[in-house]
């Protein structure tokens, strides 16, 4: 393996006061709104600058929801602001429930990115939002192979689009495919899109947690070693 950095991951593991039920994908949104709301002075808890207009760059402060906890993650820059944030006995408005953090799990990695020898295996633990309006009607027009072959080129570009967010340069060509995959229905801002989620294999070693695609604030495209 060829190591082209070490990247600072914090995360922040949030128990309620109380159990919360609920669909994760709708719980990391609403826990996403609540924490940009509580750390609207942060533009990386929310993506949009001062005049409310959206920032275009990779996310560094995700989403995601698990087993009825909360999970915030911070990248890079990010890593440090969370760990440096007042998590117990924060009040937050989760849909129509208000809840309380009752305590807060913080851990801090630093993550390797690098080139493999090998094809290493992943899996998504949640869909990755790879087929936006426009591409997925013409996706829908190709035949079984060129599906497939769309489904990784997607991959490969929204891999390499992660890696730039985290200044991480790929320095030889990246291999990525699917080794299984399904498409899948989920709800993003009131839109109906398509996920794709499944297994893959790719020629970069990949840390535990990066999340691809589009939407990864709000808890897609979470990767683990597979």
């Amino acid at each position: 393996m060829h190591l082209l950095a070490k990247v600072p991951c914090a995360q922040v593991a949030l128990r309620w006061d109380r159990e919360l039920a609920g669909g994760a994908e709708a719980r990391a949104r609403q826990l996403r709104g609540a924490l940009a709301e509580a750390f609207g002075a942060d533009d990386l808890f929310h993506q949009h600058d001062a005049n409310g207009k959206p920032l275009y760059r990779y996310p560094l402060v995700q989403y995601r929801w698990q087993g009825g906890q909360g999970l915030v993650v911070g990248w890079g820059a990010a890593a440090s602001r969370l760990l440096a944030l007042p998590w117990l006995d924060l009040t937050l408005q989760l849909g129509e429930e208000s809840v309380t953090v009752g305590d807060a799990a913080l851990t801090l990695r630093y993550e390797p990115f690098g080139v493999s020898e090998q094809l290493l295996p992943y899996r998504l633990v949640t869909p990755a939002l790879l087929l936006k309006s426009e591409n997925y009607r013409r996706y829908q027009a190709l035949d079984e192979r060129g599906q497939r072959a769309e489904r990784d080129r997607l991959l490969v570009s929204n891999l390499l689009t992660a890696m730039r967010g985290l200044d991480i340069h790929f320095p030889v060509q990246l291999y990525a495919a699917f080794t299984r995959s399904r498409l899948r229905p989920c709800h993003y801002k009131g839109q109906e899109l398509i996920g794709i989620d499944g297994e893959m294999a790719c020629n970069a070693v990949l840390p535990e947690g990066l999340a691809i695609g589009h939407a990864v604030s709000h808890g897609f495209g979470w990767l683990v070693a597979g």
